[in-house]
């Protein structure tokens, strides 16, 4: 997905219907609560990191700018 010239690309497991829904439902959804969601911003180059499950994570992103 590209918004504003930032990428962001992941993985579903559902079909087209369930991901233009999930997209609708981010679009109107709080900018607060969606910056909530994610717990850990990691640095490429500790990518591996990223793949450690944690207490209290919820979403850790690879952030490409740090």
């Amino acid at each position: 997905m590209v918004l504003n010239n930032d990428v962001m690309f992941g993985w579903v497991n559902a079909g087209r219907r369930h991901y233009e829904a999930a997209a609708e439902s981010l679009a109107a959804a709080d900018p607060g609560w969606l910056d909530r969601l994610i717990s850990r911003r990691v640095p490429l180059s500790s990518w591996k990191d990223a793949l450690e499950r944690r207490p209290g994570d919820i979403k850790v992103i690879i952030d490409f700018r740090l």
